[in-house]
């Protein structure tokens, strides 16, 4: 079949300026492959280069980099992230000591917040007074710290009851008020009463009631100095206030004080004067030997035993011996002491005496200033 030769006739060149050149062939790699190549190249040539084991090494550690960068992305905040905060709980105040009663004029309020709200930015503790119709008037804030503890500044009190709550704010708003505490404002001192015994009253036992009354709830506390170690003995009122205190006391007189403590501190003192009697005094003296030789030397040995009127021993009482004897002028001792007792022996020698009639005599001083004196006699042939 014979070729023929078409010929088409060219488009109009105003056609072809609006379409850029076709190229084919070598010419139309574009220059973006070029690179790729030139850097497959490159990086063939360090593998040969630097070795296997090296090469390998710095893919895995880009590959990490890449890694990584991809992980920080994903895990980062958003841009806008919503106020942080807890959940509002409620304070608590804490209890007053005696009841809530105080003398002080003033006082800090203590308490604690929950543990959620530590450290936290913008968290404060609302302290306020609280009145009889459930007004409230604040009178504190304190922010919180590190600690669940918080610690207002003195507040001033006024005389009666003084009831506090408290609320816990955060940046979200104020939570509900705590329980309530009352602070008890007492400036007066108790009163205190002896009803018996009657000041400067005698007694003949070896203790002494003492009652009375004071304020409810107080401490009435009674000591006598003059009894060992000062005989501290002690009651806590109850509600009729009446008080019943026993407390040693010594022959003579003796000074007993009372105090009375209420619940906010306050305190009363007051005293009474009791002397303790012994009653009618008896002493007893005995001289051995009673009878014996002048032309001797011998020891005389005097005993004396004193009791009371009911006939328990005289102790503690001062005692002096002196002895007659013909020929000798008068011996008298040293003051001595009876023991609990009621016994002193008292020892002298005799020598140089001429026979006739003599005598010796006590004298007992009781503590509470008795007087009592004994005599027996003595003989020398």
């Amino acid at each position: 079949m014979p070729t023929r030769v078409v010929r088409a006739p060219a488009p109009p060149r105003d056609v072809l300026r609006q379409y850029g050149r076709v190229r084919t062939g070598r010419k139309a790699i574009g220059p973006g492959f070029m690179v790729a190549i030139a850097a497959c190249a490159m990086l063939g040539l360090v593998m040969i280069s630097v070795g296997s084991g090296v090469a390998t090494h710095l893919i895995g550690g880009i590959a990490e980099a890449f890694g990584n960068s991809m992980t920080r992305l994903t895990s980062q905040a958003p841009a806008t992230v919503p106020p942080s905060g807890v959940t509002l709980t409620t304070p608590v105040l804490d209890v007053p000591a005696n009841g809530g009663y105080t003398n002080q004029s003033s006082v800090p309020i203590q308490g604690s917040v929950p543990d959620a709200s530590v450290g936290q930015t913008g968290y404060s503790v609302h302290v306020y007074l609280v009145g009889k119709n459930g007004a409230k008037r604040p009178v504190a804030n304190v922010k919180v710290g590190g600690t669940t503890r918080f610690t207002t500044p003195p507040i001033t009190l006024t005389q009666g009851n003084n009831t506090f709550d408290a609320t816990l704010e955060a940046p979200t708003g104020e939570g509900a008020p705590s329980p309530l505490v009352t602070y008890i404002l007492d400036t007066t001192p108790p009163k205190i009463t002896i009803t018996s015994p009657a000041t400067g009253i005698k007694v003949t036992t070896a203790t002494v009631d003492v009652a009375g009354t004071s304020d409810a709830g107080a401490t009435v506390a009674i000591r006598n100095e003059e009894a060992p170690g000062g005989a501290l003995n002690s009651q806590t009122l109850g509600a009729d206030g009446r008080f019943r205190l026993t407390v040693p006391v010594l022959a003579g007189p003796n000074t007993i004080d009372l105090t009375a403590t209420d619940l906010a501190g306050n305190l009363t003192s007051t005293s009474l004067t009791v002397n303790r009697d012994y009653g009618q005094l008896v002493a007893h003296l005995v001289a051995k030997p009673s009878k014996f030789k002048s032309s001797s030397q011998t020891t005389l040995v005097l005993t004396l035993h004193a009791t009371s009127f009911n006939g328990g021993p005289l102790a503690n009482a001062n005692v002096t011996f002196t002895v007659l004897i013909s020929g000798l002028a008068p011996i008298v001792s040293a003051e001595l002491t009876t023991d609990a007792t009621g016994v002193v022996t008292w020892q002298v020698p005799i020598s140089g005496a001429t026979p006739g009639a003599g005598q010796a005599s006590v004298l007992v001083t009781s503590p509470a200033g008795d007087i009592i004196t004994a005599t027996t006699n003595i003989t020398t042939t």
